[in-house]
């Protein structure tokens, strides 16, 4: 490959991201990528959820060649610095090169999954780029639980295999990822007035790295819901606290990285909370000091709300949310480093009628998943809370007999005098609904270096960009 693609895919990346596109958020996406598939004189399809179907030809002496289907979601997690004033139903992401790395500026960077994107688009419309006939499948709110793949039906594209541009480590394809379900519990909590010689308190814990709760939950980074809970349990062993609203983590798929809980306490207990919550901090921030160099506990003095829960359910509250687990629960046995089921507690908040938490389950092994969710499920009934089951999605079992997966691995250790790793990856990729959904799938995905994704610390290794899009380039013009 003599030219250089680098720069016009950041390019592309650039453009993609100065268009909203928080999941939940659909509509200015799609609309920019049906103006793009018009200009370029492609046909386009939308279905009922907004999936776009964009129909590339082949290239000369490709024309009759299998139909390839170019795959990746068009909305993005969205999370930001406390500092920042970012909006992201309007502003775009401001990227910042850093040395090797291209990142936002305070938010998070949207690479995931805009590069694959980007890549899509440069190789349905370089014409120095020999392909068989393609279907760019851009699909809707893969981050909030895979909804749009979940709704595609079986003729809404012809293409039989498929390439996946959503992974995120140069030198790795992916053949298989762990399925995932979305639970949610809700506690129906009773409020009472708050006399106004209470005092008001915000405790707040923060500074953690978040992440992605498939690829970074076995990094040993902290959940700040969990140690708010924690520190709430642990302070209202002396003090008697009562709760007005919690807050914690901003998606179900990302480690949470900050909390918040709005309590009141008789005025004359002020100073010793205030004090047990920095010596919480610090204890905290001692344990973590060396993955989470940045975590705190703060408090500060608020308004005394209205309302809060009483003392004794204040306790029984947060008794019970510590109780919810989170993190790694079983390691893969078959490949030893690679992570099979795990429990990300997502999101903690406060309802009209109560207080919410939603969880993430996540396994490589079909009946692991349902015997995890049927935990959660059991821990909801036993502790009163109110058990809804949101989203379920099945793993995507390997096919090591894939034709498309040893093409690519023949075609990678010929460019790079290497050979490729294989994994079963334990983020949530589309192609296992996709897969379920449709029959006789065969199907690969890669994509370059991303770290820190679902987080304002997301970055793109830049030159990873260039080897990763020549691969997809010479794989392309392989499968004729």
């Amino acid at each position: 490959m003599s030219k250089n693609y680098t720069q016009q895919l950041l390019d592309q990346l650039e453009d993609i991201n100065r268009i909203p596109r928080k999941s939940g958020n659909r509509g200015p996406i799609t609309e920019y990528f049906k103006k793009w598939a018009a200009k370029q004189g492609f046909a386009c399809r939308e279905d009922h959820v907004q999936n776009l179907v964009i129909e590339v030809p082949g290239t000369k002496g490709y024309e009759n060649s299998p139909v390839v289907v170019l795959q990746g979601h068009t909305d993005m997690v969205c999370e930001k610095t406390p500092e920042s004033a970012h909006d992201f139903s309007k502003d775009p992401i401001e990227h910042v090169i850093e040395g090797d790395w291209l990142t936002a500026k305070d938010t998070s960077l949207g690479a995931d999954n805009g590069i694959g994107l980007a890549m899509a688009m440069v190789a349905a419309t370089d014409d120095a780029i020999a392909h068989p006939p393609l279907e760019l499948l851009f699909t809707t709110d893969e981050e909030v639980g895979l909804w749009g793949a979940d709704e595609i039906k079986p003729d809404f594209f012809k293409g039989r295999i498929m390439i996946n541009l959503d992974s995120e480590e140069l030198g790795i394809f992916t053949l298989g990822c762990a399925g995932s379900v979305v639970s949610h519990i809700d506690y129906k909590m009773e409020t009472t007035g708050c006399a106004r010689t209470l005092t008001g308190l915000t405790l707040k814990v923060g500074g953690f790295r978040g992440g992605h709760s498939g690829q970074d939950i076995h990094k040993e980074r902290a959940n700040a819901t969990a140690e708010l809970i924690r520190g709430l349990e642990w302070l209202s062993r002396e003090t008697p606290i009562r709760i007005a609203s919690l807050s914690g983590g901003s998606a179900m798929n990302a480690i949470s990285r900050s909390a918040e809980a709005l309590i009141v306490v008789p005025g004359e207990k002020k100073n010793a909370v205030e004090t047990a919550w920095s010596q919480f901090g610090s204890m905290i921030a001692a344990e973590n000091n060396v993955v989470e160099t940045s975590a705190f506990g703060v408090a500060k003095e608020s308004a005394v709300p209205e309302k809060a829960f009483s003392e004794d359910d204040s306790r029984s509250l947060v008794e019970k949310l510590r109780l919810v687990p989170h993190g790694v629960l079983h390691m893969n046995a078959e490949l030893p480093e690679q992570l099979e089921t795990s429990l990300n507690f997502g999101v903690l908040l406060t309802t009209e009628k109560g207080i919410r938490i939603t969880t993430m389950q996540r396994s490589a092994v079909k009946s692991r998943l349902q015997e995890i969710t049927d935990r959660v499920e059991t821990f909801a009934r036993i502790t009163g809370g109110k058990y809804t089951l949101e989203i379920f999605s099945d793993p995507w079992q390997p096919d090591w007999k894939s034709p498309l997966v040893a093409k690519s691995c023949q075609i990678w250790e010929d460019m790079f005098k290497k050979k490729p790793l294989l994994e079963v990856t334990h983020g949530g990729l589309e192609c296992g609904v996709i897969g379920n959904l449709i029959g006789g799938m065969d199907m690969i995905s890669f994509g370059p270096d991303i770290e820190d994704p679902h987080s304002p610390d997301e970055k793109l290794r830049i030159s990873s960009v260039e080897p990763v899009f020549g691969f997809l380039i010479k794989l392309l013009e392989e499968l004729k």
